[in-house]
């Protein structure tokens, strides 16, 4: 037994919860406004950039579009997230990865205020998750658990088979199914016989 979950239909109806809060946000007179910083020009990250402002302007919040060339330094790059981190009327800083090979993709992360942290790759971020704290939390997982709920698939009790653990996905994906009460299993490379513990999968991602 198997159901299809519509992804699309249920991105919308996110969009369209947000735009409400919004609209009350700026009837209090307050402004949101994301940073979206992207490095290069590789191709799926423009793709994610134009998304991420279409989604933007569709909800009612400001983009600042930082769209750096590719030959931008570390240093420059870490100075205008320090530059974000201070400005008042940034309340999200999101740098597009993956980053061109001389710059450390670490030290971007951790240069960002975990106030404006709204990638959730931030150490403290990912530390606050897995003590249960608040914080901001992955994108990719969070929006998947919001597709299981929306869609009335039960997770509680549920044997959850995570398969990658990746920092930005896998390990947070599996800490959010735990967090409801899921039973979790985390299978990589290093995994022996993959396909067994599989089958024991109720609820199974690749990720």
């Amino acid at each position: 037994m198997y159901s299809i979950i519509d992804g699309k239909l249920i991105s919308t109806q996110i969009k369209d919860e947000l735009k409400e809060k919004v609209a009350d946000y700026k009837d209090k007179g307050v402004n949101i406004c994301l940073a979206v910083i992207q490095v290069g020009a590789d191709p799926a990250s423009s793709v994610y950039v134009r998304n991420k402002k279409k989604a933007c302007e569709y909800i009612g919040i400001e983009s600042a579009a930082f769209e750096l060339p590719e030959e931008t330094t570390q240093d420059e790059l870490l100075e205008l997230i320090d530059k974000l981190n201070n400005d008042s009327r940034i309340n999200g800083i999101l740098v597009q990865l993956p980053l061109p090979k001389h710059i450390d993709e670490n030290l971007v992360i951790k240069r960002i205020s975990p106030l404006k942290d709204v990638d959730g790759f931030h150490p403290q971020s990912v530390g606050a998750l897995l003590i249960g704290q608040k914080g901001y939390v992955s994108c990719t997982p969070a929006g998947i658990i919001e597709l299981l709920k929306r869609s009335d698939v039960e997770i509680e009790g549920k044997e959850c088979v995570v398969i990658g653990r990746s920092n930005i996905v896998g390990k947070p994906m599996s800490v959010l199914m735990l967090r409801e009460n899921a039973t979790v299993t985390i299978c990589h490379s290093r995994t022996k016989d993959l396909k067994e513990v599989a089958k024991r999968a109720d609820i199974m991602g690749a990720l």
